[in-house]
């Protein structure tokens, strides 16, 4: 009787040692292979066809975030956005509104007006505050003229920023990108003017920033590639 116990704990023993094996040579390739096709062109991302130029041009990666000041997926992505950006200096980032349909145009000419006045970082989160903390309505002139002064800013030099043609300029082309980025929705990213992808591609923001990494690593390893074959 305990000479079978002893075979039998053997013949445990020599199958577990078995399994172990088999997942060490067979498991890795199955689940390095599993992450490698874990994101896919047409599925969680999406390829812009043709590519539109970039905004400068740098030895970057560029990140562009398409967005919304009214939209709450937006400003809920918001310190996301600046945590990952946190330890990228090899990607150059740039927001641009997006301009879906017609109550989207005075917040992208807002946007302007901020870059136009050097309000910077600051007055970008002030407007997203001003609308989803504080109920501010914002989408006619009144609205636009209100959050300036409100920040300081001399009313006549709000109304000559809001009436400028180079601020009618700046939301014309921003209306094209949207076009030509194929959007209906925001928040969405767009890397190096050839991908998007968006929180409503996957599962949620969290998954949105992984398919982000694998893009940016992507582009980073082909402008390795190009700079070294001298292209």
């Amino acid at each position: 009787m305990m000479r079978w116990v002893w075979r039998k704990k053997a013949i445990n023993q020599r199958f577990l040692q078995w399994l172990v094996l088999c997942l060490l040579v067979c498991g890795q390739p199955v689940l390095a292979e599993s992450a490698a096709e874990r994101f896919h062109e047409g599925g969680q991302y999406q390829r812009i066809d043709p590519p539109l130029p970039l905004t400068e041009l740098t030895d970057k990666v560029e990140v562009v975030e398409m967005f919304f000041y009214a939209c709450t997926h937006c400003y809920e992505m918001e310190p996301k956005m600046r945590q990952w950006l946190k330890d990228k200096p090899y990607v150059d980032f740039h927001r641009l509104p997006a301009i879906v349909g017609p109550s989207w145009v005075d917040q992208a000419r807002a946007f302007y007006m901020i870059e136009e006045l050097k309000g910077g970082e600051a007055m970008h989160q002030a407007l997203f505050k001003a609308i989803h903390e504080d109920g501010k309505q914002i989408y006619n002139e009144f609205g636009v003229i209100e959050f300036f002064t409100s920040q300081g800013v001399d009313r006549q030099k709000v109304l000559d920023l809001y009436r400028s043609p180079e601020t009618a300029a700046s939301v014309n082309e921003a209306r094209v990108r949207t076009v030509k980025y194929g959007l209906r929705g925001v928040p969405a990213v767009i890397v190096n003017g050839k991908f998007k992808t968006a929180p409503f591609f996957v599962r949620n923001q969290a998954e949105m920033f992984e398919v982000l990494d694998s893009l940016v690593a992507k582009e980073r390893k082909q402008q390795t590639v190009a700079a070294q074959s001298g292209k």
